[in-house]
């Protein structure tokens, strides 16, 4: 079978990482994958064969936009996918309406957050209509708590709805952690947390510097790039903890691994999340992790994390510290987050998709 997925933007980031695992997953089965960006944001897949960019840089206005739509209605007609795969809204809206008008006979729309969380009120609009008419076949979500943002939707809409959980990748090698830390560029000798995920408000990395101002006897290592990157590092100087912050930029997923193994712990600040990739890759890694306490978390990482409320002063960097501190609760969040690699297999997850394409 012939397979087209659709991402908004091309960057190393969550959804782009579960389409690389879907499309892998897939092409081992014996189909023919492809993974179109409707624009490319970063770097990230410049180096991959099977990635194709509509627009070479980021749409400006509505005839940026209009561009990108017409491009990949041309894209899909020339390739005549017999399945589409969708990602995030507005990959979900201009890919399914692409596929359909070349022809391809199934579609599936994966939800990327709760309704009307992107993309503003068209494209829930778009969505719900899309949904509810069968402009695509299967609206595809990634935990329980994704699934029940829908429980209001009409009846015709949630007929199309499968859960399908995130796998998750295990690291087959890492790198020693001083290995690690050279690689990117880290002290050796400090204890060290670290995170990834794209600089936004969303992913509230603020949180993760003031808990530095908090608790002096760590460093933070960020992996990641988008629009709070300065304010990131101004804030940390302003706060006095310039020197033990450290970005080491976009790191590309086949790298993630090594990145996580220079830490001592993996933090996790999110104010929004569907399922928490990076969080669970880290887990899966055997890094203890403390998260938000937000319910998609608890679901999906159970005993692999102890949580702490971001919006309470004081509670991140009193967990960091915790786990810092007591090597018992370390090694049991670490023993709990491997556990999960079953739990999360790619396996499962590609078998379910191509369960959808029959």
């Amino acid at each position: 079978m012939k397979i087209v997925q659709v991402q908004t933007q091309a960057e190393a980031a969550g959804a782009q990482r579960v389409s690389d695992m879907v499309g892998d997953g897939l092409r081992a089965r014996g189909h023919e994958v492809r993974t179109v960006f409707m624009y490319r944001k970063t770097e990230a897949y410049d180096a991959d064969p099977h990635a194709d960019f509509i627009l070479r840089e980021r749409p400006r206005g509505a005839l940026g936009l209009l561009r990108a739509i017409i491009g990949l209605i041309g894209y899909m007609r020339r390739e005549r996918p017999d399945a589409v795969i969708s990602y995030q809204h507005y990959g979900n809206i201009f890919g399914t309406i692409a596929g359909r008008l070349a022809g391809a006979k199934h579609l599936i729309a994966n939800q990327s957050g709760a309704p009307g969380k992107h993309g503003g009120p068209l494209a829930l609009l778009a969505d719900r209509l899309m949904g509810r008419t069968g402009v695509y076949d299967y609206s595809v979500v990634n935990s329980g708590w994704l699934a029940a943002q829908f429980e209001q939707f009409p009846a015709s809409y949630r007929r199309r709805i499968r859960r399908i959980d995130h796998g998750v990748l295990s690291p087959a090698e890492t790198l020693d952690r001083r290995t690690a830390r050279a690689a990117f560029g880290l002290p050796d000798n400090v204890a060290l947390a670290v995170s990834s995920g794209r600089f936004t408000k969303d992913k509230n990395q603020r949180a993760l510097v003031e808990a530095l101002t908090q608790t002096p006897d760590y460093h933070l290592a960020l992996a990641g790039a988008g629009p709070e990157r300065d304010a990131l590092l101004a804030l940390a100087a302003e706060r006095g903890v310039g020197d033990r912050l450290h970005l080491v930029g976009e790191v590309p997923p086949a790298k993630i691994f090594d990145f996580l193994a220079a830490g001592d712990v993996f933090v996790f600040a999110s104010r929004n999340e569907t399922f928490g990739l990076s969080a669970a890759e880290a887990a899966i890694a055997g890094l203890p992790v403390v998260a938000n306490d937000l319910p998609v978390l608890r679901e999906v990482l159970g005993d692999a994390a102890i949580y702490a409320d971001t919006e309470h002063d004081g509670a991140m960097a009193a967990a960091i510290a915790q786990v810092m501190t007591q090597p018992e609760l370390a090694g049991r969040l670490s023993t709990a987050g491997r556990a999960l690699r079953d739990k999360y297999s790619p396996a499962t997850m590609c078998r379910a998709y191509e369960e959808l394409l029959v």
